[in-house]
Formats: structure tokens, C-alpha cells, sequence
């Protein structure tokens, strides 16, 4: 967010704190989350301190090049700048296409080619192989286990929270990673995870339980919608009948999905019901959506969140991003157009549709490690009176600082004083 209109004086970053600390503590308040690749991003390696256990999408996108090997080198190039022309006439921001944008254009190719043509010098066949590959590549990158992370991780202080604090309806966590370091989290402190599949043996997807209050377990259960599909999912064929079951992780990634299939199979593809599920989520009187680690790339999940607030102005969503988002996207957009989105970047943020920088109060030890000041305090010596708020950053985005946040929630509630 940079200064290409004028702030108002400034933000009180340790009201936006309480404010979202008191959301956070209500009993009654319908509560999910949203989260992306950047909280997978935020754990690192036990083996090596400055390893990222799982790469962040622009990493991602780099381990998936080298996986397709040179045989597909050029096709990956063709393909790369075909999505980057498609993202300045669609999106009309400069990035580099992802992973996912490969893997989607690549499948939109396999549709088209036909049982004898070929796109790219490569047939339909090749084209299949080529996919393959790049789901390969992601399923071995996001796979790594829990264990391997650096100790204390943020997913295991997450689940700690959602255990202690009792709630009159479910937590909901809706994210778009592939991995499994949530459900491991979870587990690991025994929360009870409902995630749309049901069964013992092979348990399977069943989209009527998301729709269906009385298909699905009671309210202590935690749901967990994998948005993106997940390294765990398989397809088996049942019968006459094709089924998604989860199980061990699947080394070759088929139900890992960025791509087109996402929105052209099915309505009882999990993609769709996870979609509709968050739609109807909004819906709900006085919900609160908090979102971290998303850069709000897709655009369908946008548009559920986007029109939502437009439509339901008791929605409110807090999106907490870990770098100041560039004034030209349409998150800084509609958070200036919607008063229910709270936008929060370490130096700057939008509340109530006004841009401006954070001001801290000058003793902000109460606030731990998500406040920092960016200014010397006044001196003790000198004549001018001492500030009670003055310049700082908010690092609430960082999804370690926000389950640092969330401990201290239930440390305050168990604290007899």
C-alpha cells in the first residue's frame, strides 16, 4: 500500500487488536478461517533452521520445473508465457504465472487436443505425462510430515487454541494447501476434524454432509475444507461408481487441484462443495471470516469473499497479510470500497474503507511481539511531553505472530488473575 492517495492521521493498531481479541473470545460468534500457502511457508526445517519445510508458490513452481525434466523443458516455457499473457489481459497486475497456472493451462490443453492432434509438438498422450509430473512434483514437495518441523510450530499452537476455547457452533478452516500439517496439528492435540469424508475402511467424500447439518458430526468437531484438494486424496472405482477417498499420502498427486477440473467436473467434486460451503459460511448472520497466509490470487474464491461482503454487510472479514499488498490490486480495491474488510499489512492497513499507517501506544509490552515501534521513544531528558501513540508495525500477518496471538488468548483466559 503505498501513498497514492492521502491517509487519514493514523490506525490504532492496538484497538484493531482488542477489537479481533474480543471476536475471537465470543462464545456465540460463527468463526472460520481462510488460509493459504503462507502458513505452510512459515514452518521450517528441524534439520536445517533456515529451510522453509514446504517452499512457498513461487519455490513450488521452481521444484515443479526441474521435475518435468528437460524432455519438457520447452513445452513448460510455451506454456509459462502463455499463462503470464493471460494473467496481463485478465488480471491486469504483473506477476509470474504459479504452478497452478501451468498445471491449469496444461489440462485446459489435454481437453482440447483430441485423440490425434497435438498442441505444443506434444500429443495427447504426452500432454498427459507432462500433467503428471507436475502433480508429482508438487505431492513430493508439500509431503514432508509434521515431525520434521522446527520446534515450537504455529499449526500445533493453532490447534491448542481451537481445543481450549469452547464454542456454540464449529470452528470452520477452509485452506488451499495440499499438505497435511493442519490435520497433523489437530490430531496431535485431539480435536475432533470432520473434513467431508465419512467412513472407517476407505472413508470417502460426501458432498450432502456439507450441506446437511444432520449428516454430519456434532458441533465439538472441528471442520477442515481442503479447498485445493489434498496429497492424501485418491479417485478408486466402487462398483460402476468412481469415488474420492482418503487415505496414506498419494506420491502421484491426482487429487491435487489447481487446475480447470476444478470448476468443470461435478457439483459433487469436493472443489465445488468447499466453494459453496464457504459461500453459505458468509451468508450466516454476523460472520467472521479471518484470513492468513492467502494472497488472494484465486480469482473464484475472491469473488465468493467479495460478493459476500458486498451482499451481507453483518459479514466481516479480517485479511491479514503478511507484506503491505500494492495499492493496484483489487484487494486494496475493495477494502476501500467494502467498510466490513479489515486489511492489515505491517506498515499500513484499511479499516472502515481509509487507508493509513498503525500508531502504537508508546508502552506496548501488552501487546507481546505483533506491535513493534518504528521511532525512538522521547527522551527522558527532554522537554517535550512523552507520546502516548507513536509510529509502529503490526506483524499480526505473519501466521507464526497470529498463533503467537491466539496462545496468548488462552494463556489470558487461564491466568486466575
Amino acid at each position: 500500500m503505498h501513498n497514492a492517495e492521502k491517509l487519514i492521521d493514523m490506525h490504532n493498531a492496538g484497538k484493531l487488536i482488542d477489537d479481533l481479541r474480543d471476536h475471537l473470545a465470543r462464545h456465540d460468534k460463527r468463526i472460520a478461517f481462510l488460509f493459504g500457502a503462507g502458513t505452510s511457508f512459515s514452518v521450517y526445517s528441524s534439520k536445517n533452521a533456515k529451510e522453509h519445510l514446504i517452499p512457498d508458490m513461487k519455490g513450488l513452481t521452481e521444484l515443479c520445473k526441474k521435475a518435468v525434466g528437460k524432455f519438457y523443458a520447452e513445452a513448460w516455457e510455451r506454456v509459462n508465457l502463455k499463462c503470464k499473457e493471460k494473467i496481463d489481459r485478465d488480471e491486469k497486475i504483473d506477476r509470474d504465472p504459479n504452478v497452478e497456472d501451468i498445471l491449469s493451462r496444461v489440462h485446459m490443453m489435454i481437453e482440447a487436443v483430441g485423440r490425434s492432434g497435438t498442441l505444443m509438438k506434444l500429443n495427447r498422450r504426452k500432454l498427459k505425462e507432462f500433467e503428471h509430473k507436475i502433480r508429482k512434483g508438487i505431492a513430493n514437495a508439500v509431503s514432508p510430515s509434521i515431525d520434521a518441523a522446527m520446534e515450537p510450530v504455529p499449526h500445533r499452537k493453532f490447534a491448542q487454541w481451537v481445543r481450549k476455547v469452547m464454542r456454540q457452533h464449529p470452528v470452520e478452516i477452509f485452506t488451499v494447501n495440499y499438505d497435511v500439517l493442519f490435520e497433523e496439528a489437530l490430531e496431535a492435540d485431539r480435536v475432533p476434524i470432520f473434513d467431508g469424508f465419512v467412513g472407517s475402511y476407505q472413508p470417502f467424500f460426501n458432498p450432502d454432509s456439507l450441506r446437511h447439518k444432520g449428516l454430519a458430526p456434532g458441533d465439538s468437531y472441528t471442520r477442515l475444507w481442503k479447498m485445493h484438494g489434498s496429497v492424501t486424496w485418491r479417485k478408486v472405482r466402487v462398483d460402476t461408481q468412481t469415488r474420492i477417498v482418503r487415505g496414506d499420502i498419494d506420491e502421484s498427486g491426482e487429487m491435487i487441484l489447481p487446475s480447470l477440473q476444478k470448476y468443470d467436473e461435478s457439483r459433487q467434486q469436493p472443489y465445488v462443495a468447499f466453494t459453496d460451503r464457504l459461500s453459505r459460511f458468509l451468508e450466516l448472520e454476523d460472520a467472521l471470516l479471518i484470513v492468513c497466509g492467502f494472497s488472494f490470487v484465486d480469482q473464484h474464491i475472491n469473488d465468493i469473499i467479495f460478493g459476500s461482503l458486498e451482499n451481507h454487510p453483518r459479514t466481516h472479514v479480517y485479511a491479514l497479510q503478511h507484506d503491505d499488498p500494492d495499492e493496484n490490486t483489487d484487494l486494496i480495491k475493495r477494502g476501500q470500497q467494502y467498510h466490513n474488510m479489515i486489511i492489515t499489512g505491517p506498515a499500513k492497513g484499511i479499516i472502515g474503507g481509509k487507508t493509513a499507517e498503525w500508531e502504537i501506544p508508546n508502552d506496548s509490552g501488552i501487546y507481546d511481539t505483533w506491535l513493534r515501534s518504528v521511532t525512538e521513544q522521547t527522551s527522558a531528558t527532554s522537554n517535550a511531553p512523552a507520546r502516548e501513540m507513536v509510529p509502529g508495525r503490526l506483524e499480526i500477518g505473519d501466521f507464526v505472530q497470529f498463533c503467537n496471538f491466539l496462545e496468548s488468548i488462552t494463556s489470558q483466559s487461564e491466568d486466575p488473575s
